[in-house]
C-alpha cells in the first residue's frame, strides 16, 4: 500500500498522502488529473471520489486508504483544481460533470459509486442525472445541494463573489476555507488538517477558476433537473456547518429523490472526511453493503 500513517502532535493517527502520485489524461489538450488505488479487478463496485471547490483528492485521503484495501478507488482532480490544468474558460457544474464522465470512460470505471465532497456533491448529482447509466450509487458529503433562490441575492453571497473577484481573492478563499472547518476539533489538530489537506490546493487555485466556478454554481445552476433524473441509491452525509445546514434544503431533495438516505457526523466541521474519518468511512461502508440494495425509485 502506498499510503503511510504518521502520528500528529495530538497523538492521533493522520493519513499522509504525500506518495499519492496524480496521473494526467489529456482531454482535447487539457490535462485532467486523478489518483488511483486498490485492486482493479475487485468484484465490488469501484469508488469515484469528486473533490469540492478549491480542493483536490487530499480531502479523501482517509477514504482512499480505507476503501482501497478491498476495491478500486479513483479520486479525480476537477478541471482547474489540484494537478489538473486550469485553462481560461467558463467553469460550470455541467462542464465539470462532463469531464468526470469522460474520465470514467477513459479509465473503464464501470458502475462506480460516486462520492462528492462539498461542491463535488453537486457535480456528482449532475453527473448521475446527466448520465443515468453511469453510476451504481451516489453519496454527497456536506453539500449545498438545493440552495434557496433568495441565497443568490443575499449580501453574504454578494460579498463573497466580490471578494473572490477582487485583488485579495486568495485571502478570501483561505478565510472561507478556515471558517467552514468550524471549531469542534482540538486547535492544534484543526490547524494541522487545514494546513495539510485544505490550504495547499486552495493556494494553488487560480483566481479565474475560483471566481467562475462559484459564480456559476450560485447564480446559474439549477440542480432540479439532475435530481429528477437521478434514480440510483443516494445518500447524504452532513456535518455541523451552519451555512451548509441553512442552504442545502434536504427536504426538497428528498421530495424529488425519495430514495435518499440522510446521516450526520457528530461534532465535526466541513472537513469531516478527515476530522472524523472513522464515522464517514463507517457510513459509506453501510451504504455500500445495505444502501445499494434498497429498492430504487
Amino acid at each position: 500500500m502506498f499510503m503511510e500513517s504518521r502520528p500528529s502532535s495530538g497523538g492521533k493517527t493522520v493519513i499522509s498522502y504525500d506518495k499519492l502520485k496524480p496521473v494526467q489524461l489529456s482531454r482535447d489538450g487539457i490535462r485532467l488529473a486523478h489518483v488511483e488505488a486498490g485492486p482493479a479487478a475487485a468484484q465490488v463496485p469501484p469508488l469515484l471520489l469528486v473533490n469540492g471547490w478549491t480542493g483536490d483528492h487530499g480531502i479523501f485521503a482517509p477514504q482512499i486508504a480505507h476503501f482501497a484495501q478491498s476495491r478500486r478507488v479513483v479520486a479525480v482532480n476537477l478541471r482547474g483544481h489540484g494537478f489538473s490544468d486550469a485553462p481560461r474558460q467558463d467553469y460550470t457544474i455541467e462542464g465539470l460533470a462532463d469531464d468526470v464522465a469522460w474520465q470514467c470512460a477513459e479509465l473503464k470505471l464501470h458502475k462506480p459509486v460516486v462520492i462528492g465532497h462539498s461542491m463535488g456533491g453537486r457535480i456528482a448529482l449532475e453527473l448521475c442525472g446527466r448520465y443515468p447509466d453511469l453510476a451504481a450509487g451516489m453519496v454527497m458529503i456536506d453539500t449545498i445541494v438545493m440552495p434557496p433562490p433568495m441565497l443568490r441575492e443575499s449580501p453574504e453571497v454578494r460579498t463573497l463573489l466580490e471578494g473572490i473577484g477582487g485583488p485579495d481573492y486568495l485571502s478570501v478563499l483561505k478565510a472561507n476555507a478556515w471558517e467552514l472547518g468550524c471549531d469542534f476539533e482540538d486547535p492544534a489538530r484543526r490547524k494541522m488538517i487545514y494546513e495539510t489537506y485544505v490550504l495547499p490546493p486552495c493556494e494553488r487555485m487560480p483566481q479565474h477558476v475560483a471566481h467562475s466556478m462559484i459564480r456559476n454554481a450560485i447564480l446559474n445552476y439549477d440542480p432540479v433537473p439532475a435530481a429528477e433524473a437521478c434514480r440510483i441509491p443516494m445518500a447524504y452525509i452532513s456535518a455541523d456547518v451552519p451555512l451548509v445546514n441553512m442552504a442545502r434544503d434536504l427536504d426538497r431533495l428528498q421530495e424529488i429523490c425519495p430514495q435518499l438516505v440522510i446521516a450526520k457526523t457528530m461534532l465535526a466541521g466541513h472537513y469531516n472526511t478527515i476530522e472524523v474519518a472513522d464515522q464517514v468511512n463507517a457510513m459509506i461502508d453501510r451504504f455500500l453493503t445495505v444502501g445499494l440494495h434498497r429498492c430504487r425509485h
